[in-house]
């Protein structure tokens, strides 16, 4: 917790103040990424296919995407192949959105290809987090992309990457 203080320029007792231990500040920052996922979902929903409106809250770049939501995501899932409770939450996480992405294909995606389009997402939030300026602006597009071989009925626009 002395070294996220740090980086956020903080002193370790306001950190102590809020979060009794490490796994309770880690369980915060889970929900809080949740949150904000699911928010930018909520915003391409309205004008998205379900499944591309998925892909593009978890991907897209625009201005509440950011590295330092990625390097979130890739240290609590780090974290929590050390940490039992963690990762229990974290398991939980994975079956639910393998779910949500199964329900947003209209059941027409097996729950091994919702793995791998989950996978892909993960995948993509590791490789941002160490290469940004490298893979900047790539993973939705291929996603999309990869998605084209399922045959959703996405819509030309929505499939060739159009924004």
């Amino acid at each position: 917790m002395g070294a996220v203080a740090a980086e956020a320029g903080v002193a370790a007792g306001l950190l102590h103040h809020h979060f009794e231990n490490k796994q309770e500040m880690l369980e915060a920052l889970l929900q809080d990424l949740l949150v904000r996922f699911r928010a930018r979902v909520k915003v391409y929903d309205e004008r998205e296919h379900p499944l591309i409106a998925y892909v593009d809250g978890a991907l897209k770049l625009d201005g509440q995407a950011g590295v330092l939501a990625a390097k979130c995501w890739v240290g609590v899932f780090a974290e929590a192949v050390r940490n039992p409770h963690l990762f229990r939450k974290a398991r939980s996480l994975i079956d639910t959105e393998m779910g949500a992405i199964r329900r947003r294909s209209g059941g027409r995606i097996s729950d091994g290809d919702a793995g791998a389009i989950l996978a892909f997402i993960v995948g993509a939030l590791v490789v941002g987090a160490f290469a940004p300026k490298k893979t900047a602006g790539f993973a939705a597009p291929a996603l999309r992309r990869f998605l084209r071989a399922f045959d959703l009925s996405l819509g030309p626009d929505h499939i060739h990457g159009v924004e």
